[in-house]
């Protein structure tokens, strides 16, 4: 699709992917970040440091306004748009609809920040992955679901040939909404058939709460872990993830929020998923054929449906599902449908 190349796009991101492919469909794109970077970018695009202190809003607000609000202000004919960074959205919202520029705000997270909540006012729209991603009550009218947006590149495709698939992978955060804690108990019980399944868990706590949660799972099933052939591998590099992958047969995710990136980016790697992640499966489907449900009961059963298949039936699912992902979730196809609201403001 092609898109009029005679505006400028103000962006907020750390995400230098979503930076290059925007700058293909602007004349011109400013990008702020806080996290400075000496890669090639194309000339039509410049880049903008704001320095931004944890624990400093008085500080970072004043310096948000004192970089920003010149461009702003220069370039009513921009669109702005902020990427993942609901704080720099909720100080700019107000002072963008008040001079009448188009704010685009991505926000992809089950919980709905206080920035989002305040900024959904004030945005011409809210752009997010899937329903789960984004369920704002109020001002629900402006959001626009744009799937999420995994490059080939990055997770590319393995075939797995194995006999019997039983090396284990989990990646991703470390926090009680991943259900770690029900790992130990889901392996002991896959294990007493004999059929021996491991399980390597990488990542990290994303906060003090998390941390806390982490440090008290491993440090109350010491014993199941040790017999469950859990290992806890720290965190992994993201550019590492498709490497570290080909090690491995299955998938494992016990999220119940909303579509987790981790699971798309498996399925585009070819790796089968074993998740009650309901947003997942009631769009790639179970192994089962079962509903999904948040139960070991159900994950169990998703694991021996996954052993029984035969070779064939199962690399053609895969592939099955493999489609369907670069159908829906490629990156270019978010890109071009992120664009679509950015010129227009909707879809269609």
């Amino acid at each position: 699709m092609n898109y009029s190349m005679s505006s400028k796009n103000l962006v907020f991101s750390h995400q230098r992917e979503v930076v290059l492919a925007l700058s293909q469909f602007f004349e011109t794109v400013e990008v702020f970040t806080t996290e400075p970077s000496s890669e090639y970018t194309p000339k039509n695009v410049k880049v903008s440091l704001l320095p931004w202190r944890v624990r400093s809003p008085l500080r970072n607000l004043l310096t948000v306004l004192r970089v920003v609000y010149p461009f702003l202000i220069k370039n009513r004919d921009s669109v702005l748009f902020t990427h993942m960074t609901d704080a720099h959205a909720a100080i700019l919202a107000p002072l963008a609809w008040l001079i009448r520029i188009r704010h685009i705000l991505w926000y992809a997270h089950a919980a709905n920040s206080k920035f989002l909540i305040w900024s959904s006012f004030f945005v011409s729209n809210i752009v997010s992955s899937t329903n789960g991603s984004c369920n704002l009550r109020l001002n629900k009218e402006k959001i626009c679901y744009i799937n999420q947006g995994i490059s080939n590149k990055n997770f590319p495709f393995k075939i797995r040939s194995n006999e019997r698939f039983r090396k284990v992978l989990y990646y991703g955060r470390l926090d009680p909404s991943k259900n770690i804690h029900l790992f130990p108990s889901l392996l002991l019980e896959l294990n007493r058939s004999g059929d021996i399944y491991t399980l390597d868990i990488f990542g990290r706590p994303a906060n003090l709460e998390s941390e806390k949660y982490f440090l008290n799972v491993r440090s109350s099933n010491q014993v199941k872990i040790q017999e469950s052939s859990i290992n806890f591998r720290g965190s992994i590099e993201r550019a590492l993830v498709s490497k570290v992958t080909e090690n491995y047969d299955i998938f494992l995710n016990l999220f119940s929020g909303s579509l987790d990136k981790t699971l798309v980016e498996a399925t585009f790697m070819g790796m089968p998923v074993v998740t009650w992640n309901l947003e997942y499966c009631s769009q790639f489907g179970t192994w089962s054929n079962f509903p999904a449900s948040a139960t070991l009961d159900f994950i169990i059963k998703e694991f021996e449906a996954l052993d029984s298949m035969k070779n064939g039936a199962l690399q053609g699912e895969i592939a099955r599902r493999l489609n369907l992902a670069i159908k829906s979730h490629s990156f270019e196809g978010w890109i071009d449908r992120l664009v679509r609201v950015l010129k227009k403001g909707k879809l269609s």
